[in-house]
This record gives structure tokens, C-alpha cells and sequence, in this order.
């Protein structure tokens, strides 16, 4: 049986990316539009501090020169609070904004919650995801997985930014 709260569409390539305003690890807020006029990697994850999430991370980090030489800002989303990940950040030495979605408010508009993540019953997180906007906020590339045990596929992030 499906719930109303999880038929949000994906949005598709060629449309504008739904807009958003988050908190970051200082609990500033950031906007989809102050990433406006360069490319946007928006990788998507579900839980700070896990093993998968903490790999795709840390290849993010890895590869920060490479993905800005392509034009691009990268930026993290969770709906962990900003405290824990700021730790995140911190422990794993990220050079890229985290923001929190802690409200669960932008992974509905993205159509990308994963629910009861693990085995806990009415715990959404977000589905791990990557959407490539272009300097206009247009998405040009989506990867998302219902197994949050899968890494995206770090060779079509930079195909899709080579564009």
C-alpha cells in the first residue's frame, strides 16, 4: 500500500532543480540559489558517520580539484541535525558544505525518501542520491538507489560535468 507522503516524482533531467534552504554545520543557512552560476554536484545521503555514506564522502573530498576543475561546487544533504554533521564533517575532514534537512522537507520535494531506514520503523532518510545541475540549476544528470548500500557511479558524476 502505497502513502500520499511518497508519491513526490523524482524530478526529471532538463527540469529546474526544486528549490531549497537549509542549515549548515554552523547553522547557517544555505540556499539551492547561492550555488547559482557554476555547476552543482547535490549528493544526497543517508546517515552521517555510516560505512557507505562515509566512503562516498570521503570520495567527494578525494576528488574536490578534479570536480572543480570541471566547474563545480559539491555539496552534501542529510536529515541528520547540523551537530552531528558537523562531527561528520569534521572527523572525516570534508572540504564541501553539509547541510541538514532535518525537517525531511527537501528529500520529499526530490521524491527521494527512503523510509524506515534500516529497521527502524518510521525513520525516513534520504535515498542515496546525486543530481548534477547545471550553472542555471537544471538538472543534467540523476543517479538515486534504493539500496543504500550501493555508491553512485563516481565516472558518470564527471561525464555528466564534462558536458
Amino acid at each position: 500500500m502505497s502513502s500520499t507522503s511518497t508519491t513526490v516524482s523524482v524530478p526529471k533531467i532538463g527540469q529546474e532543480a526544486p528549490t531549497f534552504s537549509l542549515p549548515d554545520i554552523e547553522m547557517k543557512t544555505r540556499s539551492l540559489e547561492e550555488f547559482r552560476g557554476r555547476k552543482l554536484v547535490l549528493a544526497f545521503f543517508p546517515a552521517a558517520e555510516s560505512p557507505v555514506c562515509t566512503t562516498e564522502m570521503c570520495a567527494l573530498r578525494d576528488s574536490i580539484e578534479t570536480l572543480k576543475s570541471l566547474g563545480a561546487q559539491v555539496v552534501g544533504v542529510s536529515v541528520d541535525g547540523p551537530f552531528a554533521n558537523k562531527i561528520f564533517t569534521e572527523n572525516r575532514h570534508l572540504n564541501f558544505p553539509i547541510l541538514s534537512d532535518y525537517k525531511r522537507e527537501v528529500i520529499s520535494k526530490y521524491g527521494i525518501v527512503m523510509a524506515n531506514l534500516g529497521s527502524l520503523e518510521g525513520y525516513n532518510a534520504a535515498k542515496r542520491s546525486v543530481f548534477v545541475l547545471d550553472e542555471s540549476g537544471v538538472i543534467r544528470y540523476r543517479w538515486i538507489s534504493d539500496n543504500p548500500l550501493v555508491e553512485p557511479k563516481y565516472d558518470e558524476i564527471k561525464s555528466a560535468l564534462e558536458k
